[in-house]
Parts: structure tokens; C-alpha cells; sequence
């Protein structure tokens, strides 16, 4: 007890040097969930696509700002030719932002899609597993495919 108590100063610096790593790990480590909740604040929710899923593959949605050129039964067809098979499920009018690549946002669609269930999907019913899926981003000013993601059926 009496070294404890003449060292009292090292430990409380080592306990502190302790604090600040596991604070630099819940804020900076990928598989943190707080850094996952501060990855997610500000974007749009889509069906089926978490946002760590949609920042692997550079692609960030945010409320969308403006009015679009196109609208979105004109971006369905472009989606569907560049998915063909799938079915829509959901679309968003977004600012979409490439996180890799950088730059401005822009105004776009989000098309969320999906294929049918087929028998492989369903061969284990203890594995809960979903049929695959799509996203397509429509520019929502020039029509045009900004970019896409999908699970191969």
C-alpha cells in the first residue's frame, strides 16, 4: 500500500496513456462499432445496403439537395439495362459522393435491386440467407449510370 501510495503519479499516467489507446481504437479501428455509427451519420438509408457496405466501394449517400433534371421513372430503365434480371426495390433521389476518387457531390438516384430467390438461395433453411442485390446510381441531371454494385446472382 505505501508504494502505491508514493506512486501515485505513475500510475495515474499510465492509466491515462491506457484511456487514450483504447479511445484512439473505438474512434479510428473500422470494426469499432462507434466508428461505424460516425461512418453512418449524415447518409441516406437504403434497403438491404448498410453504409459500411456502400463506403467499401466508394460510394456515400447523403440528403439530396436540389431538384432533379430526370426523374425517377426515367432513371428505372437505365438502371434495369444495367442490372438486367433484377427487380427494383427501392429508389432514392441522393447526393451521391465518391469517396475514393473525391469531388463534388451530385444529385442522383439510387436504385436499389434485387434478383429472385432460386433454389440454391434457399437449399439450407438454417442459414438465413438473402437473394442478391444491386445498387445503380442514375445521374438525376444527364441520365447516366454513375456507377454500380452488385452481388452476382
Amino acid at each position: 500500500m505505501q508504494l502505491l501510495k508514493r506512486h501515485w503519479l505513475i500510475w495515474l499516467f499510465l492509466g491515462l496513456c491506457l484511456s487514450t489507446l483504447v479511445a484512439l481504437f473505438v474512434v479510428y479501428d473500422r470494426r469499432s462499432p462507434f466508428s461505424e455509427f460516425m461512418r453512418g451519420l449524415g447518409t441516406v438509408q437504403v434497403d438491404r445496403w448498410t453504409a459500411a457496405e456502400l463506403d467499401a466501394v466508394c460510394i456515400r449517400l447523403e440528403p439530396a439537395l436540389g431538384t432533379p433534371a430526370i426523374w425517377a421513372d426515367a432513371a428505372l430503365p437505365v438502371a434495369t439495362k444495367a442490372v438486367p434480371g433484377a427487380s427494383v426495390r427501392q429508389v432514392v433521389l441522393t447526393s451521391f459522393r465518391d469517396t475514393c476518387n473525391g469531388g463534388d457531390p451530385r444529385l442522383a438516384w439510387a436504385v436499389v435491386m434485387q434478383w429472385a430467390a432460386t433454389a440454391d438461395n434457399t437449399a439450407s433453411p438454417a442459414l438465413p440467407t438473402h437473394p442478391p442485390r444491386a445498387i445503380v446510381i442514375v445521374d438525376a441531371t444527364s441520365g447516366d449510370v454513375i456507377a454500380s454494385q452488385a452481388d452476382q446472382p
